[in-house]
Formats: structure tokens, sequence, C-alpha cells
């Protein structure tokens, strides 16, 4: 009866062990993923900054020629 105890003590053991690592995995997975997306974010960004710029720019070019828009 002992022999039986432990041995379902030591699975139960293992499977909290197991579900632990696989949770740690699937974490790190996400994070370095919402990582990637915010740097894309911010690369997205940045580019329509520079879009809204360019295109503020390029309003002005036009009002100097007297072009209405």
């Amino acid at each position: 009866m002992q022999e039986i105890y432990l041995f379902e003590l030591l699975a139960v053991a293992a499977g909290i062990v197991g579900v632990w690592i696989k949770h740690q995995n699937d974490y790190a997975a996400l994070k370095s993923r919402v990582k990637t997306l915010e740097l894309k974010n911010d690369k997205i960004d940045s580019v329509l900054q520079q879009l809204a710029e360019d295109i503020a720019e390029i309003k002005l070019i036009l009002a100097r020629k007297q072009i209405d828009i």
C-alpha cells in the first residue's frame, strides 16, 4: 500500500512540474510575440508620422503655388 501511495505522489508531482514547464514555455513564446508586435507597431507609428509630415509639406508647397486642394 505504501508503494502505491508513493508512486501516485511521484506521478502527481511529475504532472505538476510538467504543467509548470509547459506554462513557462508558453509564457516565453507569448512574451516574445508581444515584443515583436510592439516593435513593429513602433516602426509603423514612425512611418505614419513621417508620412504626415510629408503630406503637410506638400500642402505648404501647393499653397505657395496657390493651387487649391
